[in-house]
């Protein structure tokens, strides 16, 4: 498994010098050194658990240079040189390497390329190379997937920095020189503008903080700010999620519900003021990237916003309400907003702390909130890191006109999201005040969520950021798996097809997991490049970020430890072809005309709940194409693949089709076939790998998608759509049982390599199990083959 590594700034020597002497690496008198003392001393530098030099010393011992001879027994001899062996021998145990298990002491250099180290081959004949290579192993990722540096960080190496006050930079990254043991965790009331619960009275939404104890007067920090509703919370759901085994409804009913806005009340005058928060956080940070920056100095702000525990108001999921009152944390930190001590508004509290550079973290919810906030403008906010988010949520519970769940959440709406996060029920005093206002709010979501036909309309425009990314003004990476089918892809999508032409910088990275973090792959120093980014970003650090990797990162589907450097992600990347559909099943790039139709009969949920299968173990059934499953879907193969193909973009299907009854809903889905052992879904943890966050200030440990157990059949992608949106994605129209209609819609977007061997197939069917209604009529489908195709974009 390769372990790369973007994140690495070249250095020039005298540089690497000054941060060596700066974190004491290297000691003050190495000029007057011969070359062996000098690596004695390097090397005593880095065993921090040592804590004397008799001590450290006694340690040389411990390491080989070669099959016969420790380091120790070498550094007797006053070498004049050092062997590329000897060096990268002590380098792979210092490392976190095992002779005998991991690598042998004769061929060091070789592990070293199969995990793709840095090293070189050189002979060391003087302080110069030494002290490089030794920079250069600092900033080498270990068997842990942390910089050596970081390794040596959780020993307890910087504690003899705290205290002092100040940043420390190292290779362009912050190091964890702050007191982990004293941080101040503490809690402010910000005031709103908006009064959801219409009580009379401005919202109070409750701020966690957590900073360093060195931002109380020695040095202003910038702030990471994760807008995060379930913060404070969760409530588990009263009742159970919809029911979705019904009939499709004709969705010319359709009446576009609109939204409302909820009322404002006029900013209070600020009172007394004080620098001494008066509540302790309770709650700790839910956020692995935000701990490990913590200890580097970067404060930590956690808020849930309206109707979260803690604060007052309701939760409007997706509405500009909750993205004003996530904004208004921000404008807070940057100045320009009142908070109070406690919730008696009495004692105004000022983020003085704070250096007013403002950045977001968090993933899927959390990363949704920060592209909604980032659209406003708002000063203060400088960068964003958003993963696994929403861009429109209406592409998260609806698709081209059909009611779409969530992978694993069948049945959860917008009306459900909003009643899990409204934590301040829990607040038995808080929800005396607020539950009749709370149970009127999920009433109106639940109407003009619309369920029953499933349309786009008013009330979901008001929760399509997308419309309003001109207002973005702060830099931008975003973060998604390629296989997330909770969060699904074209939200990404579809978002980077507009900020890639904004006038900010922007990066993208994609890999192969589902809702999921990657800031602890093997295959990728993503917590070293976000350190980079964000020293970059609120400190205002000179240290080429910009330019350290490319626009777009892509993890391979085949070889997890394989990331595609890319200018961009779109259809743009190749040239399209068509897939032709065939009588014989056969899928191939050649029209054939005069085909009889085709068809299949749905039995909407009917078969699957006798079959007493869960929704993951009846899509790979299907999709696979067993027996009990066939009559329900038409399926078209290509021969198996001479060669390669490589899937990029968004496919296109179109169909002429006709339904049986006065609705329909149709499914399609773009799947590889043909036995083979592809990738785990979720990265497997390597548990004996534990990446220290700080000094004894958490962990968390290694991970990375491996192959796993044969499978006969993966899914590339797929969509939906109800069959009355024939004409207009936006505006249903009626349509007659038996007679065709022309439907043309895009699949999620993909980035997927179907290997030589393998086969290509799309599966044509209507009832998906874990996302669509699951009707109770049965209902036959028609297929003109001769006017149906898919195309598709290969780089």
């Amino acid at each position: 498994m390769k372990y790369n590594q973007f994140a690495f700034v070249k250095t020039p020597y005298d540089q690497q010098v000054r941060e060596l002497l700066a974190c004491r690496f290297l000691p003050a008198d190495y000029e007057q050194l011969s070359l062996s003392q000098l690596w004695q001393a390097l090397v005593e530098a880095m065993l921090p658990e040592a804590l004397t030099q008799q001590a450290k010393t006694a340690k040389l011992a411990e390491f080989a240079v070669d099959e016969q001879t420790t380091l120790a027994d070498f550094l007797k001899t006053a070498p004049t040189v050092i062997s590329a062996q000897n060096f990268y021998n002590v380098a792979l145990q210092l490392l976190g390497y095992h002779v005998h298990y991991d690598y042998e002491l004769a061929c060091p250099l070789e592990l070293m390329k199969q995990n793709a180290l840095p090293f070189s081959d050189q002979t060391i004949t003087d302080a110069q190379a030494l002290i490089s290579q030794t920079y250069r192993l600092l900033n080498t990722r270990s068997k842990n997937g942390q910089l050596l540096i970081d390794v040596l960080a959780g020993k307890g190496y910087f504690t003899q920095f705290w205290g002092q006050g100040k940043f420390m930079f190292f290779n362009g990254k912050s190091v964890p020189v702050f007191d982990t043991s004293k941080v101040i965790r503490e809690v402010v009331y910000v005031e709103s503008d908006l009064d959801t619960d219409e009580d009379g009275q401005s919202d109070l939404l409750q701020v966690s903080i957590f900073r360093p104890a060195e931002s109380n007067g020695q040095v202003k920090v910038p702030a990471l700010y994760t807008a995060s509703p379930y913060f404070g919370g969760i409530i588990a759901n009263e009742k159970t999620n919809h029911n979705v085994d019904e009939n499709l409804t004709d969705a010319t009913v359709w009446t576009n519900p609109q939204y409302e806005a909820k009322p404002t009340v006029p900013a209070r005058q600020p009172g007394p003021t004080s620098s001494q928060a008066t509540e302790t956080a309770v709650h700790k940070s839910s956020y692995a990237l935000n701990e490990y920056l913590l200890a580097r100095g970067f404060a930590c702000v956690f808020a849930g916003a309206i109707g979260t525990r803690g604060s007052d108001g309701l939760r409007v999921t997706g509405a500009p309400e909750e993205t004003e009152s996530a904004k208004e944390i921000i404008e807070w930190l940057h100045g320009d907003r009142i908070a109070y001590t406690d919730r008696s508004r009495q004692t105004e509290i000022k983020a003085d702390w704070c250096n007013h550079q403002i950045g977001m973290t968090g993933r899927s919810y959390l990363g949704t909130l920060q592209i909604a906030i980032a659209t406003t403008g708002v000063k203060g906010l400088k960068t964003v890191v958003s993963e696994a988010a929403i861009s429109s949520w209406y592409d998260y519970y609806r698709e081209h006109g059909l009611v779409i769940a969530p992978e694993a959440c069948q049945g959860e709406d917008l009306d459900k999201l909003a009643e899990t996060c409204q934590s301040n029920l829990w607040d038995a005093g808080a929800a005396l005040k607020i539950r009749p206002k709370y149970e009127a709010e999920q009433s109106e979501l639940l109407t003009k969520e619309d369920r029953a036909t499933g349309q786009y309309s008013d009330f979901w425009e008001a929760r399509n950021y997308r419309h309003h990314t001109d207002g973005i003004k702060c830099s931008w990476i975003s973060v998604h798996g390629l296989n997330d089918w909770n969060v699904k892809p074209k939200n990404v999508y579809k978002l980077w097809q507009k900020i890639k032409h904004l006038p900010i910088e922007h990066h993208l990275f994609l890999h192969q997991g589902p809702h999921y973090n990657i800031n602890n792959l093997i295959s990728i120093d993503f917590t070293d490049l976000m350190n980079l980014w964000f020293c970059h970003e609120l400190l205002g650090l000179d240290n080429h970020a910009y330019q350290q990797w490319s626009t777009v990162l892509i993890q391979d589907n085949l070889h997890p430890d394989t990331w595609h450097e890319e200018d961009d992600w779109s259809n743009d990347l190749g040239q399209n072809h068509q897939l032709y559909f065939h009588t014989n099943n056969e899928l191939t790039y050649t029209p054939e005309h005069k085909q009889p139709l085709a068809s299949f009969t749905d039995q909407g949920g009917q078969v699957f709940k006798q079959a007493h299968l869960s929704e993951a173990a009846w899509q790979q059934q299907f999709l696979a194409g067993k027996h009990e499953w066939l009559g329900q879907q038409l399926r078209f193969v290509t021969p198996v693949l001479t060669k390669a193909e490589h899937l990029v973009g968004r496919p296109v299907v179109h169909l002429r089709l006709a339904a049986s009854r006065p609705v329909g809903q149709v499914s399609v889905a773009l799947v590889e076939l043909g036995r083979r052992h592809r990738l785990t879904k979720t990265p497997k943890f390597f548990r004996d790998q534990l990446q220290e966050f700080g000094f004894r200030f958490g962990s968390q440990a290694l991970q990375e998608f491996v192959p796993d157990k044969e499978t006969p059949v993966k899914l590339i992608t797929k969509a939906h759509m109800n069959v009355q949106n024939y004409a207009d994605m936006k505006k249903p129209s009626a349509i007659k049982p038996g007679e065709f209609y022309d439907l043309e819609f895009a699949l999620q977007p993909t980035y997927y390599e179907v290997p030589a061997g393998m086969q290509l197939g799309v599966v044509i069917y209507s009832t998906d199990q874990g996302m669509t209604k699951r009707p109770l009529k049965s209902e036959t489908y028609q297929l003109d083959l001769n006017n149906s195709w898919l195309t598709w974009s290969e780089e």
